[in-house]
C-alpha cells in the first residue's frame, strides 16, 4: 500500500526542521539563523497582550539547546550521565511549585541514581513584564527541591526543600 503524502504539521515546518538539524549538528551559527527564520512565524508579536503570552507558554517544555556554557554543570555531562531538562510555566508550574512561579526540572541521567521518577526542581518567582510581555522578570525566593516527575506515582506528595533563598 502506498504511503500517503505528509501533511503540513508542526513536525514538517521547514524552518523548524532546519533548527532541529542545526541543533543535531551543534552549529551555533546555523541555530541562530534558524531561530531568526522562526520568529516571523510566531502568532505572538511584541504588541501581544500578557494573557496571550501566558497561554502560549503554559505547560511543560523540554530544553533541547541552550547557548551558555555556564547554564548548568549537569547539562554539560556526556550522555548517558546528562539529565533531561524541562521548563515549567503556567498551570503546571503553579501546581508543582506554587502560584506565580516558574521552574526547571532535571531528571534522568546521573540523577537516576536517586530513583527513576526523581526530579530536581529549581524554581523562582516570575512575572511577565507589563511593558514587554514576551519577557519574564525572575525574582526570589529561589528554591531547590527534590521531588518526582509530574504525573508519576507520588507526584501529589510535597517536594523536599533543600534550599530556600531570598
Amino acid at each position: 500500500t502506498p504511503t500517503p503524502p505528509p501533511t503540513t504539521t508542526a513536525t514538517t515546518i521547514p524552518e523548524r526542521d532546519a533548527l532541529l538539524q542545526a541543533i543535531d549538528n551543534n552549529d551555533d551559527d546555523a541555530i541562530a539563523q534558524a531561530i531568526e527564520q522562526l520568529i516571523p512565524l510566531s502568532p505572538l508579536d511584541g504588541n501581544s497582550e500578557k494573557a496571550k503570552y501566558d497561554a502560549a507558554l503554559d505547560g511543560e517544555w523540554k530544553l533541547i539547546w541552550y547557548n551558555s556554557c555556564n547554564f548548568s554543570p549537569l547539562l554539560k555531562l556526556p550522555s548517558p550521565f546528562r539529565p533531561d531538562s524541562y521548563q515549567y510555566f503556567g498551570a503546571i508550574a503553579s501546581r508543582e511549585v506554587g502560584e506565580g512561579r516558574v521552574a526547571q526540572g532535571l531528571t534522568g541521567g546521573i540523577l537516576s541514581a536517586l530513583g527513576s521518577d526523581t526530579e530536581l526542581w529549581l524554581s523562582s518567582g516570575a512575572v511577565g513584564r507589563i511593558d514587554r510581555p514576551s519577557s519574564l522578570d525572575i525574582y526570589p525566593p529561589f528554591r531547590f527541591q527534590l521531588g518526582v516527575v509530574p504525573g508519576s506515582s507520588g507526584s501529589e506528595k510535597p517536594k523536599r526543600t533543600i534550599v530556600d533563598a531570598d
